[in-house]
Parts: C-alpha cells; sequence; structure tokens
C-alpha cells in the first residue's frame, strides 16, 4: 500500500513541476517576444531622390522612390552624408554614429565635424568611395547616404556589406532646398526620438532665412557664383546646385537668368563674367574643398574681370568650400551658408 501512494505522490509532483516549468517557459517565451518587439520599433519614411547616370546634363538619371522602413533609436548608425552628419551631432544623437567618411588619415572631414575625428567612429573611406568592409564590421542598424552614394552599384554593396541595415536617403533636393532640408531635419529627430529639438533646428534655420530674405529686398546687384577649378571657371543658376540656396531660396537676383541647372554647373570664360558684370560674387575654390590645388585668388585677380563691379566695389565672398561642396543640406549647414550669404548683402 506504501509502494502505491509513493508512487502516486511521486506522479502528482511530477505534473506539478512540469505545469510550473511550462508557466516560467511561457512567461520567459512572452518576455523575450515583448523585448524584441520593444528593440525592432520601427517607423515608415517616403523616400523620394535622383540617382544621376554618367551624362554631365542629368538626361539619363534615374528617379528612386520608395518607402523605407526605418529602426527608432537605432544603437548603430553609419553616415555616409557630411550635413546629414552634423544634424545628427546637432540633434543630440552623436552616440549612435559609428562610422562615417573621414578620408585619408581622416584629412577629409570638415573641421566642424572634428567631434567624429576618434577612433570611435570607425572611418568608413570616402564621401564617394566607401569602404564596404568597414561597414561590415560595424553591422549597423541604420545608413544614411546621399547623392555621391546614392548610384545602383553603391546601394548593391551596402546591401551586401550590411543586409540587415535600413538605407535611407538624406540629400536635399535642389529645386525644394529648404522644405527638404527641413523635411529631413524632422525624419531624423523621429528616428533618434528628438522631434521637439528637431522642430527647434528647423525654427531657427527659418528665422534665418526670413532674416537673408529681408536684406536681399533692399539689395539691387544681381549676384553670380563662381567655382574655380584649378583656373577653370563654371556658374550655377537657379534650380541648381549651389544657386538654388542664393537665388530660389534667398531671392537674391541671378545675373544670368538662363544658366542651364547641372550638378556640374555651366564652365564660363573671364569674358563671360565681365559681360554680366555682377554686382556680388559668390566665390568657391573646389581645389581647396579636395585637397586639391588652391587656385580662386589667382583667378579673381585675372586683368580681364578687373573692372567687374563686385571686384571693384570688394563684394565678393569666397565661401568656405568644406560648408558648401563638401556639407550642405544639413540644418546646420544650410544656416551656416545663410550666413555666408548674408556677407554680400551687406
Amino acid at each position: 500500500m506504501k509502494k502505491v501512494f509513493s508512487f502516486i505522490l511521486i506522479a502528482v509532483l511530477s505534473v506539478v513541476l512540469v505545469a510550473c516549468g511550462s508557466n516560467s517557459s511561457s512567461k520567459e517565451e512572452k518576455s523575450s517576444k515583448d523585448d524584441t518587439k520593444s528593440e525592432s520599433k520601427t517607423i515608415e519614411i517616403q523616400s523620394k531622390y535622383q540617382v544621376r547616370g554618367e551624362k554631365k546634363d542629368g538626361s539619363d538619371s534615374k528617379n528612386i522612390e520608395e518607402k523605407v522602413k526605418v529602426p527608432v533609436n537605432p544603437k548603430k548608425v553609419v553616415v555616409l552624408d557630411y550635413g546629414a552628419l552634423d544634424t545628427v551631432e546637432a540633434l543630440g544623437a552623436k552616440d549612435t554614429v559609428k562610422g562615417a567618411p573621414k578620408g585619408e588619415g581622416g584629412a577629409s572631414l570638415p573641421d566642424f565635424l572634428n567631434t567624429f575625428k576618434g577612433d570611435d567612429v570607425v572611418n568608413t573611406g570616402s564621401v564617394k568611395e566607401v569602404n564596404y568592409d568597414k561597414i561590415a564590421e560595424i553591422q549597423p542598424d541604420l545608413i544614411l547616404f546621399s547623392g555621391r552614394t546614392a548610384g545602383t552599384e553603391v546601394q548593391d554593396e551596402l546591401k551586401k556589406a550590411a543586409p540587415d541595415a535600413a538605407r535611407l536617403y538624406v540629400g536635399a533636393d535642389d529645386k525644394d532646398l529648404l522644405n527638404s532640408v527641413e523635411e529631413n531635419t524632422t525624419n531624423l529627430g523621429k528616428i533618434f526620438d528628438k522631434e521637439d529639438k528637431a522642430k527647434e533646428l528647423n525654427a531657427d534655420l527659418d528665422k534665418k532665412v526670413k532674416t537673408a530674405k529681408a536684406k536681399a529686398k533692399k539689395v539691387d546687384d544681381k549676384a553670380m557664383f563662381l567655382l574655380v577649378n584649378e583656373g577653370e571657371l563654371s556658374t550655377y543658376g537657379p534650380g541648381a546646385r549651389f544657386g538654388s540656396l542664393i537665388y530660389d531660396v534667398l531671392d537674391i537676383k541671378p545675373v544670368d537668368k538662363n544658366i542651364k541647372a547641372s550638378g556640374h554647373g555651366q564652365p564660363i570664360s573671364y569674358e563671360y563674367v565681365t559681360e554680366k558684370n555682377p554686382g556680388i560674387i559668390y566665390a568657391m575654390d573646389r581645389g581647396k574643398a579636395i585637397g586639391g590645388k588652391e587656385s580662386s585668388n589667382k583667378a579673381l585677380s585675372n586683368d580681364v574681370i578687373k573692372d567687374v563691379d563686385a571686384i571693384k566695389n570688394d563684394k565678393v565672398i569666397n565661401v568656405d568650400p568644406e560648408l558648401w561642396y563638401l556639407a550642405s543640406g544639413g540644418v546646420r549647414t544650410t544656416e551656416k551658408q545663410v550666413d555666408e550669404v548674408i556677407k554680400g548683402l551687406e
């Protein structure tokens, strides 16, 4: 009888223990699922941009439109655009950046982004030449990119290097510059849970733009944006890179309304500058931006343009090439560009 009772007792205890174990396992599984759900929270962002082809006139450009699921509060971010990198820092999300393009020996990183020079941020190459192996080592949650790395070939390689990363375009639209800059800032604010800060940054930019437009209304001088590249000259008009901020956003009068919009600008001669006779020249030395030969000062002292109003009246503004050529499109970098434009209106 005692043996029968012992057997029954053991059987009952076994059932109880199994039930308890099952319940515990169920709770752990539920907890694990909840944690995963929390960590994988995403938002959907509409991404629309244009990829340039091989032709300088942009006739073979390709339009891309896609919805991107982006993780909220990503832990490891690679930023391949300097304007966006500056915005991420401005939002207070610097510590999430684990990779950025610094160039050989960190030489390409603009001075105002020195906070990213440390070894805690992996060097992912340059803004045009990506080191995919370094990105693969990081295994980021999110990659932020712009026009220089928007091509199909680069994107395919990024997908191979970091297959689990969301890839979001954060370049500005030259044809709708201000709105696109502020929209990118708003989206980044949502991604990093810094929406209030994003609103503050956009408000600061709006205030600066209004100040510049008010000054531009009082100025009759027409302006020219002059890019100098080792003695060669090119210019940009309304709706084009560089020109869109000056003419479309800030309403400064262009010296020539018929310049064809192009990412590479319209090549011009010294005689053209004399013929158009701008009252303000915004000059940028491309060589200085990419670590090449500086030639802007020599070009601007050419005898052919010595009688141009902007030259005679000391209305030549040498803009920061790192800011304009390498880091445009961020909310703070755009504000800094506006500050430089204002100098020509004073």
